[in-house]
């Protein structure tokens, strides 16, 4: 049992609002992360996770300004002005994980909220309608990759009566784009430090070092890309996944920076397992409740080896010049601009870590994801990497449908072990 499941059969027939904001609850969620029979087999695992129920207590407990924000919103920014960052996809995710996913996301169909919509979403706005939620001192939103959190952050602003703002980002390749999203950066900036009481050089201290840290995490996560392009690399990807919460949560933090440290000296420590498993890219996320994809990889002797959303897409930044960095670091993502920019470098981590099959998870509701699967398929056959496209839903387990998924899994993966192993 994880440390989910031990905090939702602890509280689950008391769970209300006030719930989240007792100090009770909290010590009772650190004392059971601490207990060793819910201690993750990865070192690293064990920062992220205290760091990040470090950081959602005091969401919860209005220990500071706390800021929602979706996947792209750079946490540098946040952290660095002093304010606390809250990702509802994240909070989403782990209620998913609970088994607590339809509760809330019925609660937004109850609403009006169509059931077309993202179900990382509806799940947040449930949650929010039903006052399970930290308060926001202001919903910061970036328009890529979906028009879901500017929409749901704008409903749920009405409903805490705080600020929300968008920041745009400019198409690649437009004239002057970065200089005008380093703009809006810096306006955003002193919309946050009005919010934590920064001035003038706290400002700019609290930037340069939540940049310098996250560069000390880019360092560490380059070492860690190396590390599993080899062959059986003893992290899978199904683990690695979990790491997405750090990787756009908390650079810019002492935890970030320690969690890639952390991952890359043990990946060097255990070495490489060797063998011939079946090397495999997951596109997409991952469904975060019970299901049975990962033990069917497991029984095939397939290994997840490339995950999309794990890499980093930027460089250094520099820590004098945070607004142009920060800016940089955005237009770097392959999620910004056109689906052929996706599929791309979809293509070109498929070389990278010489996949022999890819997987795309077709969640429900995610327009961008799944609009784009079938470009995406092309591009990765064009390269001669086979690619199975799976629908389902990463947080509404009603849509998972089992033996549909497992049929085609099953097929996928014989024809994959043929083609390594020719009669």
């Amino acid at each position: 049992m994880g440390l989910v499941e031990s905090i939702r059969d602890r509280f689950a027939d008391r769970l209300e609002p006030s719930t989240f904001r007792s100090r009770f609850f909290w010590k009772t969620a650190e004392s059971l992360a601490r207990s060793p029979l819910n201690r993750p087999q990865w070192k690293a695992d064990r920062v992220s996770l205290s760091h990040f129920l470090a950081i959602t207590r005091d969401a919860y407990l209005g220990k500071g300004p706390v800021v929602w924000c979706n996947l792209l919103v750079p946490s540098e920014l946040v952290l660095g002005l002093g304010c606390i960052p809250f990702y509802p996809e994240m909070a989403a995710a782990v209620v998913a994980s609970a088994g607590m996913g339809p509760r809330f996301i019925d609660r937004a169909t109850e609403a009006g909220f169509s059931p077309d919509a993202c179900s990382f979403h509806r799940c947040t706005l449930g949650l929010s309608l039903e006052g399970f939620m930290p308060e926001p001192a202001m919903l910061l939103a970036v328009n890529y990759p979906c028009d879901s959190a500017p929409l749901s952050f704008a409903f749920c602003a009405d409903i805490f009566g705080a600020p929300q703002v968008t920041v745009d980002i400019p198409l690649p390749g437009r004239r002057d784009g970065r200089r005008l999203l380093a703009a809006q950066l810096g306006e955003t900036a002193a919309r946050l430090a009005s919010f934590s009481g920064r001035r003038g050089h706290e400002i700019e201290r609290g930037l340069a070092k939540a940049i310098d840290l996250s560069n000390q995490a880019l360092h560490h996560l380059h070492e860690v890309e190396q590390i599993r392009k080899r062959d059986d690399c003893t992290l899978d990807g199904v683990d690695a996944m979990g790491g997405i919460s750090v990787l756009y949560g908390s650079l810019g933090s002492r935890a970030g920076a320690d969690f890639y440290r952390l991952l890359a000296r043990e990946l060097r420590e255990r070495g490489c397992a060797g063998g011939d498993s079946i090397r495999l890219m997951w596109m997409h996320i991952k469904p975060w409740y019970r299901q049975g994809i990962f033990g069917t990889l497991a029984r095939h002797g397939a290994r997840l080896v490339c995950e999309e959303y794990t890499h980093a897409t930027w460089g250094t930044m520099d820590p004098r010049d945070p607004y142009d960095s920060l800016a940089a670091k955005l237009e770097s993502h392959f999620l910004v601009g056109p689906v052929e920019r996706r599929a791309s470098h979809l293509a070109t981590l498929a070389e990278e870590y010489r996949v022999d099959g890819a997987i795309h998870y077709n969640h429900w509701g995610c327009r961008q994801s799944c609009g784009g699967a079938a470009l995406v398929k092309q591009a990765l056959q064009a390269r001669g990497v086979p690619t199975l496209i799976l629908d389902g839903d990463c947080v509404d387990e009603r849509e998972y449908q089992e033996g549909q998924i497992s049929t085609r899994l099953e097929a996928f993966l014989e024809s994959l072990d043929s083609r390594a192993r020719p009669a």
